[in-house]
């Protein structure tokens, strides 16, 4: 019903556009007026437009009117073809038990286990394996896996000494150290005093015969 409507208000407007515009003057206020009918003292401001003018114009608005159609119609029908159209369930990323259990995934899973297990594969050779046996099996790629290096080497820290340490490093402040450690080479330390004993309380010396003597 609205469409009519619009069509036949879209034909009467070159029509309404196609009267002449006269400019008068209201004798009782003196303010200027514009009408299509002749008046004392009017001048004409817009020419009346031809019959072809008109008709040209009409036909314009016309080929407008269409064309909106048109693209709404194309419009409504590819609304109607989407919603007509199945609805696609995407397939599971995992793989199903008839690929899994294939000669092809058992193969490409074999090449794998082989690559990784020489020597003399490269990484690349190694992860191309993996990749083609994923695939293979209908199992989702393995990512690349990047090993960032350190920028530095790690030094091992030697673990600290308790404190306080019983034998403190002479010349050295806080610094302590065991027995016999020392920062370069030093003198060796002296062996330690014999016992000695006071007389009559020496120790009897006792002959042992090797087990083979006996």
């Amino acid at each position: 019903m609205i469409r009519p409507v619009l069509l036949s208000f879209a034909l009467a407007l070159p029509l309404m556009a196609g009267a002449q515009a006269i400019k008068c003057t209201d004798p009782a206020t003196g303010k200027t007026l514009y009408t299509d009918q002749p008046c004392k003292g009017g001048a004409v401001v817009v020419p009346r437009r031809t019959a072809e003018e008109v008709r040209q114009d009409a036909e314009a608005a016309a080929a407008r009117e269409r064309a909106l159609q048109q693209r709404e119609d194309a419009a409504w029908q590819r609304e109607q073809q989407r919603l007509a159209a199945p609805v696609r369930v995407p397939e599971p990323a995992y793989a199903s038990a008839a690929q899994a259990e294939s000669d092809a995934c058992r193969a490409a899973r074999a090449e794998a286990a082989f690559r990784a297990g020489s020597f003399s594969a490269s990484p690349e050779e190694i992860r191309t394996a993996r990749y083609n046996a994923a695939l293979a099996c209908g199992q989702q790629p393995p990512a690349d896996i990047v090993v960032v290096q350190p920028y530095a080497p790690v030094v091992p820290q030697r673990r600290p000494y308790p404190h306080p340490h019983p034998y403190p490093y002479p010349g050295h402040g806080d610094r302590v150290h065991p027995p016999g450690w020392g920062d370069g080479f030093g003198m060796p330390r002296p062996a330690p005093a014999r016992p000695r004993y006071e007389p009559g309380t020496e120790p009897v010396p006792v002959l042992v015969r090797p087990p083979t003597a006996r």
